[in-house]
C-alpha cells in the first residue's frame, strides 16, 4: 500500500509541475510583443468566417506591411519569437485563403440577383404584342 502511496504523490507532483509549465508558457505568450497582433490576425480570420467581409480586398496589402514590421521590429533570439512570428504570418495566409470563396460566392449570388431580377421584369402594357391580345379578347 506505501508504494501505491508514493507513486500517487510523484503523478500528483508531476500533473502540477505540468501544469505550473503550462501557466507559465500561457504567461511568456501573453506577454510577448506579437500577442496584440496574433489575436487581431485570429479575429480577422474569425470574421471571414463568420461572413464579415467588410475587409476583403485589402488584406494583402496589410499582410506585407506586417510582414515588413515583423522583420525589422522582432529580433530572432528564441523558439517562441520564430512560432509567434510564423503563426502570425500563417494566420494571415489563412485569411486570404478564406476570402477568395467568400468574395468569389458574394460575386456569384449578386449576378444571379441581377438574372432573376430581369427574368421578372413585367413587360410594359403599351407594347403592341398586349394590344393586340387585347383587341382580340374584346372582338370575341
Amino acid at each position: 500500500m506505501e508504494g501505491d502511496c508514493g507513486k500517487d504523490d510523484s503523478e500528483r507532483f508531476g500533473e502540477e509541475a505540468v501544469e505550473e509549465d503550462e501557466e507559465m508558457l500561457k504567461k511568456r505568450i501573453s506577454a510577448h510583443p506579437l500577442y496584440g497582433l496574433l489575436i487581431e490576425k485570429h479575429l480577422n480570420c474569425l470574421k471571414v468566417g463568420l461572413g464579415d467581409i467588410e475587409e476583403v480586398g485589402i488584406t494583402t496589402a496589410f499582410n506585407q506591411a506586417d510582414h515588413t514590421k515583423l522583420n525589422a521590429t522582432i529580433p530572432r533570439s528564441s523558439e517562441l519569437d520564430n512560432f509567434m512570428e510564423v503563426y502570425c504570418m500563417t494566420l494571415g495566409k489563412l485569411k486570404e485563403a478564406m476570402e477568395k470563396p467568400v468574395q468569389e460566392t458574394a460575386t456569384f449570388i449578386s449576378t444571379m440577383y441581377l438574372q432573376l431580377s430581369e427574368l421578372n421584369v413585367t413587360p410594359e402594357p403599351s407594347s403592341p404584342v398586349l394590344q393586340l391580345d387585347k383587341s382580340q379578347e374584346l372582338e370575341t
